[in-house]
């Protein structure tokens, strides 16, 4: 099981707590200007930030096809230093700040067997093995270790999972659930009572 191509900051940017699926993912979010030519300096939530410029353009927050990649000028790990298309000077790039870089879902590649977008995890309820729901998917992380599910349990406390098939043997994007297994009952339920 992998929680693929759209990272944390995505997680955050296209939240589907109604299960309504959106068509368009966060991809990047604008976070500075760089230098004086109008570069921005971006934080990029791709599995592959190297690919940033190959689905150039991008849509603003209400679909609009908007930002057109020129150039990616560096890339440091998720973070790169990009030249858009119509933003000549230091100027206009302060303007940009905060703002994100969208994608239409229709552009991003088929995911193999059991792997799914960050995004439509966001919000999915978290149900136990006997189907008693303890809360929501907060967030996806990965550390370097393998990913961690975040869950919000009903009563406000968040607990890390591993999120490997033996602790979330199922996952129902449609209706909108993710099943815990046995051994992620006990993991649940000792961290939120703080043993």
């Amino acid at each position: 099981m992998k929680a693929t191509a759209d990272d944390s900051g995505l997680l955050r940017c296209a939240r589907n707590d109604d299960r309504g699926i959106s068509s368009l993912f966060c991809a990047a979010i604008i976070t500075s200007p760089h230098g004086i030519q109008g570069q921005v300096k971006i934080k990029c939530f791709l599995e592959d930030p190297a690919e940033f410029k190959v689905y150039s353009p991008y849509y603003n927050e209400q679909g609009e096809e908007a930002y057109t990649v020129i150039k990616v000028l560096s890339q440091d790990k998720d973070v790169l230093i990009v030249a858009l298309e119509g933003i000549p000077d230091r100027n206009a790039a302060e303007h940009l700040k905060g703002v994100k870089l969208m994608l239409s879902r229709q552009t991003l590649p088929k995911l193999e067997e059991d792997t799914f977008y960050h995004a439509d995890l966001m919000g999915l309820r978290v149900m136990s093995s006997q189907n008693k729901p303890f809360g929501r998917v907060h967030a996806l992380y990965n550390f370097g270790a393998g990913d961690i599910l975040e869950v919000e349990t009903d009563q406000g406390k968040l607990v890390m999972l591993p999120f490997t098939h033996d602790i979330v043997p199922e996952i129902n994007v449609k209706e909108g659930f993710v099943g815990l297994s046995d051994v992620g009952d006990l993991l649940i339920k000792g961290e939120s009572d703080g043993a």
